[in-house]
């Protein structure tokens, strides 16, 4: 039978891709290593979310095809007839890779609440909503879906022999023979299903009492934030214009733009004297010419005055220069990588455009973004670059001055020009004397600063 046909055929492709999947997930190693430093590098972030981004377009159709077939067959397992049975193949070989999938997700990479609140999370640029993790728990443990695998299952052993039999099918003749090693995941006592029904309340719980101090925090930090934001000097910069064409020549993909009001509430509650940066990704023919493209659906990306990428309190978005540096102060910080790595830096980086800005200032999400995140998300885990987060008020942090900081004592970046603090209050300082006005600048007792 044709349907028959496309069927198996769409199944024996789901069951290779669920064996991929296995392949490609998270080591136990690594996920123990995540869980004891408390926090995903970005390229962690990047990896599960691409996998788990595979698990639900795999279980999307897994559940397609179990679907279809329930409405197809439309009456109760017991009242199949032999006839259909290839039909009930199919859908338990659907199910069996179903709960495959699920236990690996929730009970091996899930483990801990760390890895748990990383998959609740959502990740735009796969188009992954939040919760998800939640959501696949909820299901693995409802009362009705238990009761219908255990009815598959119990006709499954009467049928053993028929369905067998379809070894010889040239359709689901693969099933039949594989028909031990499908069912494998598999688990019909009632006391593990009533473990991990408890275990998903105990999860729910959990979650909701954390959710919810979390949503009161990031609303009051977002309210005082937004109101912060809005309290500056917007007039009479000292970057002029000219000054700004004078560094927009010098600029080059890759740069990090720190940057400073010389009068804004924000100044007294973010850390340190420079509190902002932004990445600069160079104009459109800066970026064709080093071959770096956009994979981020966003035809802004090319738009003729977008050079930088900064996250302030509109979100993350690609901006003019003219915008980023209308400020008294800014330094420049160079990375000392060769072009691919500046390339791969920028290619990978601009998928976070369009993402609301974090005011709980907590680099453990990437569904919102902090300005310094933008940088950090870029470079760490490249050419064997690592920023060192900070722990403050229980959050993984990385204020402007620790990127300072990691740039002058690390080496992973340079200090190429400064320009508003003093000994550079009029011009562009450029070359050996950049270094020494930037650590004056926010090393040394403030009096000494302006």
């Amino acid at each position: 039978m044709f349907v028959t046909e496309l069927l198996a055929d769409s199944m024996r492709g789901l069951l290779l891709a669920a064996t991929q999947i296995e392949a490609d997930a998270p080591r136990a190693e690594q996920l123990e290593e995540i869980v004891e430093r408390g926090a995903f590098r970005p390229g962690e972030d990047e990896a599960i979310g691409f996998w788990f981004a595979r698990v639900l377009t795999t279980r999307d159709n897994l559940r397609g095809i179990i679907e279809e077939l329930l409405t197809d067959l439309d009456k109760p397992t017991r009242k199949l007839k032999d006839s259909e049975l290839p039909f009930f193949l199919i859908g338990y070989a659907a199910a069996c890779t179903l709960v495959r999938i699920d236990r690996l997700l929730l009970f091996d990479i899930g483990h801990h609440s760390i890895i748990q609140r990383k998959l609740n999370e959502a990740f735009p640029e796969y188009r992954i909503p939040p919760k998800q993790y939640t959501k696949i728990y909820s299901w693995f443990v409802d009362h009705s879906n238990a009761v219908a695998m255990l009815d598959a299952m119990k006709f499954a052993r009467k049928k053993r022999r028929a369905l067998l039999k379809l070894k010889r099918d040239p359709d689901v003749g693969f099933l039949a023979a594989n028909l031990r090693e499908i069912e494998a995941p598999l688990d019909p006592r009632k006391r593990t299903y009533i473990k991990r029904a408890w275990e998903y309340v105990s999860h729910k719980w959990r979650r909701r009492g954390v959710v919810s101090v979390q949503k009161l925090l990031a609303a009051t930090m977002e309210g005082f934030g937004r109101t912060a934001s809005e309290i500056y000097d917007s007039e009479n910069k000292n970057v002029s214009d000219a000054i700004r064409r004078s560094i927009g020549e010098f600029l080059q993909p890759g740069d990090v733009i720190v940057t400073r009001h010389a009068r804004a509430l924000t100044n007294l509650f973010l850390p340190g004297f420079w509190p902002h940066a932004a990445l600069y990704i160079g104009t459109p023919g800066q970026r064709a010419a080093m071959g770096i493209s956009a994979d981020c659906g966003n035809e802004s990306f090319w738009a003729p005055d977008v050079c930088t990428l900064e996250a302030r309190k509109d979100g993350v978005k690609f901006r003019p220069l003219t915008d980023t540096l209308a400020v008294d102060m800014f330094a420049i910080l160079r990375p000392n990588v060769g072009p691919a790595t500046i390339r791969e830096a920028i290619e990978k980086v601009v998928v976070h455009e369009g993402k609301k800005y974090n005011f709980d200032f907590d680099f453990f999400t990437s569904d919102r973004m902090v300005c310094t995140e933008v940088v950090y998300r870029a470079y760490d885990g490249l050419q064997d670059l690592v920023f060192p987060l900070q722990e403050r008020a229980g959050r993984k942090t990385f204020s402007a001055e620790d990127l300072l900081d990691f740039a002058l004592d690390g080496g992973a970046f340079s200090p190429v020009a400064i320009f508003g603090v003093a000994g550079s209050e009029n011009e562009i300082t450029y070359g050996d004397n950049v270094r020494e006005l930037l650590v004056r600048s926010f090393r040394s007792d403030p009096s000494h600063v302006h």
